[in-house]
């Protein structure tokens, strides 16, 4: 978490106006989020479902991961009233635009 004040927030500020990129790039950083939004667009849409395919990922991780892109308007939860209740989650037309761009990144990464 960055302070308001602090001249991390500032320049950071700066980079999001000066270079639309940067807060592009921001909202799909962090560690599992483009393998969340992969597997989301699979149809893996649920809390338990991305535990199962992303082991390595704490309860807590995911679960700040997801409200995040929820922030970001890449993805919407959806609240199903059953016993228990269920929540699943769905890409946004944001987030659905996101998986051409992922596949590029992935195909420039392979590039030798």
């Amino acid at each position: 978490m960055i302070k308001e004040n602090s001249s991390n927030a500032a320049n950071k500020a700066f980079l999001f106006q000066s270079c639309r990129i940067n807060a592009a790039l921001d909202a799909i950083s962090g560690r599992w989020k483009a393998l969340i939004l992969i597997h989301i667009y699979e149809g893996v849409n649920r809390f338990s479902l991305l535990k199962n395919v992303l082991p390595g990922i704490s309860d807590q991780t995911l679960g700040k991961q997801l409200k995040e892109m929820e922030r970001d308007g890449l993805l919407y939860k959806e609240i199903i009233a059953e016993v228990p209740v269920r929540v699943d989650y769905h890409l946004s037309e944001k987030g659905k635009a996101l998986q051409p761009i992922l596949v590029s990144l992935s195909d420039w990464n392979d590039m030798k």
